[in-house]
This record gives C-alpha cells, sequence and structure tokens, in this order.
C-alpha cells in the first residue's frame, strides 16, 4: 500500500535547471567567440607588420644597388604594392661625410587597427 501512494518523480531535469545551465553555457560561448575573435584580429595585424617588415627591407636592399650619392635629398614619391605605400626619406648623414646618405625606408598601410606606419633606416 505504501508503494502505491507515492508519486513518481523521473529522473530528469527541471525547467529552471535547464534555463540556467543554457545561461551559463551562453556566458562561455560568448567568451570563447570573443578570444577567437581578438585572435584572428591580433593575427592580421602581425601579418601587416611582417608584409611591412618585409617591404621595408626589400626597398633598402632595391636602392642599395643605386648610386645614392648622385640623388637628391628629400622624399621620394610613394609605390603602391597592395595595400602599402612605401617611399624614401633621403638626407645628409654627417657634413664630414658628404658622400654618406641616412636612407629611410617609410612603409604606411591601414590595417584592422587602424593607419600604421613602419620604417627602417640605414647609412650608405
Amino acid at each position: 500500500m505504501k508503494e502505491a501512494g507515492r508519486k513518481y518523480r523521473g529522473g530528469g531535469f527541471t525547467l529552471v535547471e535547464v534555463v540556467i545551465t543554457a545561461l551559463i553555457l551562453a556566458i562561455l560561448l560568448a567568451g570563447v567567440g570573443f578570444f577567437f575573435t581578438n585572435i584572428i584580429k591580433q593575427s592580421d595585424i602581425v601579418d601587416d607588420r611582417t608584409q611591412a617588415m618585409e617591404l621595408a627591407r626589400q626597398g633598402l636592399e632595391e636602392i642599395r644597388t643605386l648610386d645614392v650619392a648622385s640623388m637628391g635629398f628629400g622624399l621620394t614619391p610613394p609605390d603602391t604594392i597592395g595595400r602599402f605605400e612605401r617611399c624614401f626619406d633621403i638626407s645628409e648623414y654627417d657634413p664630414l661625410y658628404p658622400n654618406a646618405r641616412l636612407v629611410k625606408c617609410i612603409v604606411s598601410w591601414t590595417g584592422a587597427s587602424g593607419a600604421q606606419t613602419f620604417s627602417f633606416s640605414t647609412i650608405l
């Protein structure tokens, strides 16, 4: 008789437990999504900076083959290479060395974090 008076309690979850679990999972997934979005953005920034560094290095190697002493001082017109612009700033290094030139290769672009500039310089 005692068994007949017992109410049936299934092993399932209540609606409140399901809603709380879903809320916790949604918060966790939003955090993971934000993390991966930030990682992708940072990867794009690093890729742009690496490409700009390579363009600046390549530019200095190209100008090394030219007669820099005969070049005029000042900023050269920019060359457009994909999304990047590269120009050279040639200036006098030291009055004691009239044939020496300070050459700066400037690469600029607009990337994931806005307008960026990168430069390498050398004395030729």
